[in-house]
């Protein structure tokens, strides 16, 4: 027990009281920096990326970005996972990619021409990929329609956009230039999840 002495009036008081107020004290103020903090990571913790590839049903017919019923199917599987991830992380904005394969296209693009005209349309066709950079872009806006009519925002707003990655990026993300061969591994649809700063 710790020392006591006599106050002015007499009464008696622990001289360790002030050092059991300070530890407690350093305690909360130690509690409540974890807590912030613990809270800013979590806030700008990053959704994960969730590939869709061949191997899981998502398949395109050669040349094609035409959805298939298959492909279809696998997708509203997926819907659960998605959603989740749109509401855990606040997303706003969905990054729909297209990967393609390395074989190149025989056509003549018709895109520039046709894509200004295509606005909100649900389907798409008619269009001629002239590269595999178009193909991305087609099966990346095949993809974004898609979900468009299917997602469950949890915000006032949430945008989907197509891209496209055509051959150029590797399964690991980096620059890798593929070679002319028809590489399952390669072709792929990759859904980004991500939020605006202001958020």
């Amino acid at each position: 027990m710790g020392r006591t002495r006599r106050g002015r009036r007499g009464e008696v008081t622990n001289s360790w009281l002030g050092y059991t107020d300070l530890l407690s004290t350093s305690l909360l103020i130690l509690l409540l920096t974890v807590a912030v903090s613990s809270l800013a990571r979590a806030r700008n913790e990053k959704a994960p990326l969730l590939p869709l590839t061949e191997a899981e049903s998502f398949r395109f017919d050669s040349g094609s970005y035409l959805l298939s019923q298959e492909f279809k199917v696998a997708l509203q599987k997926r819907l659960p996972e998605i959603n989740q991830i749109i509401a855990k992380y606040q997303v706003d904005t969905v990054e729909v990619i297209g990967h393609t394969d390395g074989q190149p296209s025989g056509n003549v693009s018709n895109l520039d021409g046709r894509l200004p005209k295509v606005g909100g349309q649900a389907m798409l066709s008619g269009f001629l990929a002239g590269s595999n950079a178009d193909l991305g872009l087609l099966r990346a806006i095949s993809v974004s329609n898609y979900l468009r009519g299917v997602l469950k925002p949890t915000g006032p707003t949430l945008t989907i956009r197509p891209y496209s990655a055509g051959s150029l990026i590797d399964t690991t993300g980096l620059y890798a230039p593929a070679d002319t061969k028809g590489r399952a591994e390669r072709r792929r649809i990759e859904v980004r999840f991500t939020r605006q700063e202001n958020n």
